[in-house]
């Protein structure tokens, strides 16, 4: 075996530089599960980078070069001479069995098979519950040939440990022989167990499209092959590093344990045979089902291993609806179960952007996986998307794609085979259709109710302060709903209080008809060490819920809050236009009065400083609060709290032009807290050409309480009744 170490440091040093210059994300799991054994790597193949980046993976992982199985075509001209250098074995060579078994047996290198014997660009490796890969015009069982040298590599080791412990040196020497061996060695070789390692390679995203390397041929070649032309467009941004590819190492099948079962092989190795013929196996029935059996075991392995991402599971719910058209906001809410699901049952596999944030698909706030999703199914002609509906292109579902070109003319139809075996998750999605649009809306509706619950609950036990924490009822959530109204409205409180602060104005509401949610928001109606450890993405997180809870309530609804309530509600605006039926803004924090406010940032450092160096001394982590309402709110006021709210509203400062909803504005005249110019400058700000600008003559901050509550209350309901009589607030 000719395996050149010059042109293996060449290779390396090339995908070294690739990777670092592409920015290729290569990520390793599980590779703690490669014993120090002699292993034979099974390897699911989709693109021709495997058999180079296999290689270099292991070399890298364990200072061991492989050999691995090419098939005969690639061996001629200089092709044959590289693949000779670096270790491949032709599937034409009549002594590949005895390579690999020399390498296994000796443990001088790795071994690595791809079983399905070719690229699988189909994904489709399951056919009526059997494993069935595409071949040549038909479906064929994947090849059991890293099974056959495996266990072929452990009945001889078995033989020779026999034979040693029976002082046999002569049928040690034949076997010795027969695989260039050294008889010396003996001790070392049957010290030893081979081990298959299954490997599932998953890459994400997965798009045909021009890219530098398919430009560069067509300017060098002429007439390129379809063939060609689509492997560059799939695999050329693979290689660009446009593509994440994680690496799955399962747990290590003992080929031991399978020769050991079966009565037949157990006898032949007692006997004092040296099976030197090892094509005399293949007519073994015993040894051919043992063969098959671990077969099945390594490719469950390998395909239970794929790395689920957002791709999957849209295109497997895509294909999974009956009807041509549907609600866009259904295809999300199925969407986001699934991913609920796999989360649930810690599904080992997902791709790290399954673990962040999901419900921005429920909450339509921009989910930059849907939007790629939806953006290339649109532009690939599977579907149109209009005014939240989506229809699917019946035509383009049902043609039947060409093996070598269907990545890039069916990638839907692949990323659908990808997860198809696994049953645990497609079974979830399967389910999913037969349940109507209604059901999934009233399960998500009470999930999030119950969760909002849970959360309060949960804060309100961890962070209790005895004296200082107000009753519950103050600071929990609420819905008042009424059974036939389709309106609604979405009331979020301000900084240090709790959803109490905003009770009179829902009640006000909530008697003339609207359903009301009251937003708490996290680290409120709890305790001020509950708020010190939260950031503004909580808070705006909090009236996500509310919006999930009230879209799937009411046909139509709004969005209102009062101080940085106000903020949070113009900022779920911002980031959803045309979401709202109007929304209201009281007394918002653009500008503050308090000057202290400023320093903030400049206390969270010194803080920070100080933890760092185990200092608590000079730490000034909270200031005394004298607030309006000290029954609602806090008395105690966390920097960190400061600091966050000021992020908070430089954020809607920036985002003010993007509201595009009809907006009330109202202002306290007298403000103490914040600066009566803040209403001025939303209004000179906001997006939305239908807005109002309301001044309420008061003299304190919370005017949903005491002077100018009436006004307010009253206003408010007169432009609710505009908007939902059509009419142009104000007008």
């Amino acid at each position: 075996m000719n395996i050149s170490n010059d042109l293996i440091k060449i290779i390396e040093l090339a995908i070294d530089t690739l990777i670092k210059a592409a920015g290729i994300d290569l990520r390793l799991h599980g590779v703690e599960n490669v014993p120090d054994q002699p292993i034979v790597y099974v390897v699911n193949h989709f693109t021709r980078l495997e058999t180079v980046l296999m290689p270099y993976i292991i070399k890298k992982k364990t200072n061991k070069d492989a050999v691995s199985l090419a098939h005969e075509s690639f061996f001629s001209g200089r092709m044959k001479d590289f693949l000779d250098n670096v270790g491949a074995v032709s599937t034409a060579d009549p002594n590949r069995d005895k390579i690999f078994i020399k390498a296994l047996l000796s443990d001088s290198h790795p071994v690595i098979i791809f079983p399905e014997g070719q690229i699988i660009k189909d994904k489709k490796i399951i056919e009526k519950g059997k494993y069935l890969v595409y071949n040549a015009g038909i479906r064929r069982p994947p090849h059991s040939g890293a099974a056959r040298i495996a266990l072929l590599t452990e009945f001889l080791r078995e033989k020779l440990r026999i034979f040693n412990s029976r002082r046999d040196k002569a049928s040690i020497a034949r076997i010795a022989s027969r695989f260039d061996l050294e008889p010396a060695d003996v001790d070392k070789i049957i010290s030893k167990e081979t081990h298959i390692v299954p490997v599932n390679i998953t890459y994400y995203p997965v798009r045909a499209r021009e890219n530098a390397l398919s430009r560069l041929a067509g300017k060098f070649f002429k007439n390129i092959s379809t063939r060609l032309q689509e492997e560059l467009e799939v695999e050329g941004p693979i290689i660009l590093g446009k593509v994440d590819i994680d690496i799955n190492f399962g747990r290590p099948i003992p080929a031991k344990s399978y020769i050991s079962a079966k009565w037949k092989m157990k006898r032949m190795m007692m006997d004092k045979n040296v099976y030197l013929n090892i094509e005399d196996f293949k007519k073994i029935p015993a040894f051919r089902k043992t063969c098959i059996r671990l077969m099945h075991d390594y490719m469950n392995s390998i395909y239970g291993m794929t790395t689920v991402n957002h791709d999957h599971i849209m295109s497997y719910i895509l294909t999974n609806y009956q009807q041509n058209s549907f609600s866009e906001n259904d295809f999300k809410k199925r969407i986001f179960l699934a991913i609920e699901h796999l989360r649930k049952v810690g599904l080992p596999n997902c791709h790290t952007s399954l673990y962040q944030k999901q419900f921005y698909l429920i909450t339509d706030d921009y989910h930059e996986k849907y939007e790629n999703f939806i953006k290339e199914m649109v532009a690939s002609n599977y579907i149109e998307r209009e005014n939240g509906v989506i229809t699917k292109n019946s035509e383009r579902f049902s043609v039947i794609s060409d093996f070598q070109t269907i990545r890039r003319d069916n990638i839907i139809e692949v990323l659908r085979n990808e997860i198809e075996p696994l049953r645990n998750l497609t079974r979830v999605i399967n389910s999913q259709k037969f349940l109507p649009a209604f059901f999934i809306k009233w399960k998500l509706r009470n999930s999030f109710i119950k969760l909002d619950r849970e959360l309060f609950d949960k804060d309100y036990q961890l962070y209790y302060l005895p004296n200082e924490s107000k009753p519950k009822n103050i600071g929990e959530p609420f819905f008042l709903k009424h059974f036939f109204s389709k309106k609604g409205v979405i009331l979020v409180h301000g900084y240090m209080a709790a959803p109490e602060e905003i009770r009179p104005l829902a009640d006000h509401l909530y008697k003339n008809g609207y359903n009301v949610y009251g937003v708490r928001l996290r680290g409120h109606g709890t305790a001020p060490e509950d708020l010190a450890t939260r950031n503004w993405e909580k808070w705006y997180d909090s009236a996500s819920r509310a919006y999930i809870i009230m879209k799937s309530s009411v046909k139509t609804f709004s969005i209102a809050g009062f101080s940085m309530g106000g903020g949070i509600a113009l900022l779920q605006a911002a980031n959803k236009p045309g979401r709202f039926a109007s929304i209201i803004s009281i007394n918002v924090p653009l500008k503050l009065k308090d000057v202290a406010s400023k320093f903030a940032p400049a206390i969270v450092a010194w803080n920070t400083i100080l933890t760092k160096m185990n200092v608590d001394k000079w730490k000034m982590e909270f200031v005394e609060n004298e607030p309006e309402n000290p029954q609602i709110n806090y008395v105690r006021n966390p920097v960190r709290g400061g600091y966050e709210l000021e992020k908070l509203m430089k954020l809607v400062e920036n985002h003010l032009k993007d509201v595009a909803d009809p907006t009330l504005i109202i202002q306290a005249s007298n403000d103490p807290v914040v600066d009566p110019v803040s209403g001025q400058k939303i209004y000179d700000s906001i997006g939305t050409k239908e807005k109002q600008l309301f001044m309420v003559k008061a003299n304190h901050h919370g005017i949903l309480r005491g002077q100018g509550a009436d006004e307010v209350n009253a206003k408010v309901l007169e432009f609710l009744s505009e908007i939902n009589l059509g009419k142009t607030p104000g007008g």
